[in-house]
């Protein structure tokens, strides 16, 4: 990688784009970026490494940087209409990755797990390996190996033509661009055909459908190459054995929730696939938002970025399992109006299972715009949930039970807020 190019990303707070920023920046590259004044978590991170961040202005874009636009910034962006105006040179996220990056890829795919099980990987090599997780994460460690999770939005993944390709599950979920699961499917299968080897959820039924001439499949079902049997459960995680070519594996997993043993044994097992030994150390290890868990008086409180009824439904089952004696309250914050109102039966009924639930009006995606008429519609759709006001804070820290504070957005900035005001 050249270390003289200065970079400009358009859109920086991008939990991917911080990321490659962070690995841009490691890499000795100069790097700056802009967008939006609304704050969010991964600017953090970027200021502590001294990544200087700008608002979105036209005056901003002059001609000595590369520019990099994160996928959710069309030609509607100030920034991204001037640099096609003055035909600077440039990339959007996904390709710059694809054409730029020229290390062994191990991909992460997949509708639920990918980031924690990319976050996995490269604990197991030790950060041996660039990586870019989309919890925010990333670096440059030189070498040859690269660590991506490869999101499906839009097909954007197809600009990756990787050495290893896992695939953790595939279910719809960004239905404003997928029309319907095969439409789905169809993606992922053209990524397995730009892939050297593959390694797949075979106890998902749409992972099992993937054709490759080099695929490996996981999981508890007879038919995987790769078997997962418990032996023991406890309260803080699993023993497990892991069967394959004839001979066993034994490993203590140190969380809770099946989901996380897919996750766990993929990574683990991509990273002897790649003939690497991965570094076992018995601790919980998890993304940025990802079941962060604080103490506040005689409460306690969680941060996770669930936002899928799949996803939410793992999360709780690990929850009832850490804490099986206390009531579990969520304060759920949705993602898109589109996928609200596309699993609308799901999210209510999966959330039905908690002790208690407070909606807060959907958080929109940089390509979604406020609408108050779908967020009534969906108000009264959920209208057997309450819906949040800043009197709920109050009552949180004075019985012994657990909040949740639940989906992709700013959700976590209640937490700050009951925090730093009881400080």
């Amino acid at each position: 990688m050249q270390t003289t190019v200065k970079y400009y990303l358009v859109g920086i707070k991008g939990t991917g784009m911080a990321s490659l920023a962070k690995l841009l920046h490691d890499a000795g590259c100069y790097v700056i970026g802009s967008d939006t004044e609304e704050y969010y978590f991964t600017e953090d991170a970027l200021k502590k490494q001294g990544i200087p961040i700008k608002h979105f202005a036209a005056e901003n874009i002059t001609g000595e940087y590369f520019y990099i636009i994160g996928n959710a910034y069309q030609t509607s962006n100030v920034e991204v209409q001037e640099i096609i105006r003055q035909n600077y040179d440039y990339l959007y996220y996904h390709d710059f990755i694809g054409q730029k990056l020229k290390q062994d890829l191990i991909a992460c795919a997949g509708t639920h797990g990918k980031t924690t099980t990319s976050f996995l990987l490269v604990h197991f090599l030790q950060k041996q390996c660039s990586y870019i997780i989309g919890d925010g994460e990333g670096g440059y460690k030189g070498g040859n190996l690269l660590i991506l999770e490869a999101c499906e939005y839009k097909e954007h993944f197809l600009s990756y033509h990787p050495k290893l390709l896992i695939i953790t599950n595939i279910e719809l979920d960004h239905t404003d661009y997928y029309k319907n699961s095969k439409q789905l499917f169809l993606a992922f299968q053209k990524l397995a055909n730009q892939s050297e080897k593959i390694l797949v959820n075979g106890d998902d039924k749409t992972c099992q459908k993937i054709l490759h001439s080099n695929k490996i499949m996981y999981g508890f079902q007879r038919h995987n190459d790769i078997q997962i049997k418990i032996l023991s459960t406890t309260s803080k995680g699993y023993y497990i054995k892991i069967s394959y070519r004839q001979k066993n594996i034994y490993l203590k997993i140190p969380y809770l929730g099946k989901h996380m043993i897919y996750n766990f044994v993929a990574s683990y097992m991509a990273t002897l696939l790649m003939d690497k030994i991965p570094y076992l150390e018995e601790k919980n290890l998890l993304p940025k938002r990802r079941l962060s868990t604080y103490l506040f008086q005689n409460s306690i409180l969680i941060d996770d970025y669930a936002h899928h009824p799949t996803e939410i439904k793992a999360l709780l089952e690990t929850l009832r399992l850490t804490y099986p004696k206390k009531p579990l309250k969520v304060i759920f914050q949705p993602h898109t109006y589109e996928r609200t109102l596309h699993f609308k039966k799901y999210f209510k009924k999966v959330l039905k299972h908690f002790d208690q639930v407070y909606l807060v009006d959907v958080f929109t995606s940089k390509r979604e715009k406020k609408n108050q008429k779908l967020q009534k519609k969906i108000d009264s759709y959920f209208k057997l949930f309450p819906k949040y006001c800043n009197e709920v804070l109050e009552t949180i820290g004075s019985h012994d039970e657990v909040w949740i504070f639940l989906g992709a957005g700013v959700i976590n900035d209640y937490i700050k807020k009951l925090i730093n005001e009881n400080n």
